[in-house]
């Protein structure tokens, strides 16, 4: 019994959906299939209630499609972009460079063997390796001291993507907002917050 028991306690693996608090918008990207890489956050300096969304390469015309979004309504609209060097469009920040967001985990980690068939390089067969495994809660946090409050919560079981999350949160450059971009089964989809402190917060 012990044995069965440790054994599903290795083979489960739970990663639960993304339970924001407070967002300024949920929004799934139909357009963009989770089997593509992660889109590009965009904002126009001239613009501040609204995100642009780039997938893919740019046009001949050097224009990118983008998915305009604007923060208050949810509205989506079409649109061509150019962003670089001395343009209107600044990319978000990524919060493995900035630290804003900030990730908490509140939990049990340790190092679980998972099986393989092949290992490469070199003909290697059958065997275990070892990844990191988090089985707890993650709170995706935001503010310093008595600002400091939860924007999302992520319960986890034997999983492996905390290290990854760091990844895909993201801020403005004027860091008024917080950005998750979460694969789903399916989609992408985004959730966007506000990192300015309401009145009401101590």
């Amino acid at each position: 019994m012990a044995g069965v028991v440790v054994s599903c306690w290795y083979v489960a693996r739970f990663d639960g959906d993304p339970k924001p608090v407070d967002p300024l918008l949920v929004a799934p990207l139909h357009a963009v299939p989770a089997w593509r890489s992660q889109p590009t956050l965009l904002q126009n300096i001239n613009e501040p209630a609204a995100i642009y969304i780039v997938t893919g390469l740019p046009g001949s015309d050097g224009l990118f499609e983008a998915l305009r979004l604007d923060v208050n309504s949810g509205a989506r609209s079409s649109a061509r972009i150019q962003f670089g060097p001395n343009t209107t469009y600044v990319p978000f920040d990524s919060a493995e460079n900035t630290g804003i967001p900030a990730i908490e985990f509140r939990g049990l980690t340790h190092r679980r063997p998972t099986p393989y068939l092949f290992k490469f390089p070199g003909p290697r067969g059958p065997g275990f390796h070892f990844v990191d495994s988090a089985t707890g809660v993650v709170h995706i946090v935001a503010g310093t001291g008595n600002s400091r409050r939860t924007l999302l919560t992520l319960t986890l079981i034997n999983s492996s993507r905390v290290p990854e999350m760091r990844s895909l949160l993201w801020s403005d450059r004027s860091r008024r907002l917080a950005a998750l971009l979460w694969r789903e089964v399916d989609i992408w989809t985004l959730y966007l917050f506000s990192l300015i402190p309401t009145q009401n917060q101590t």
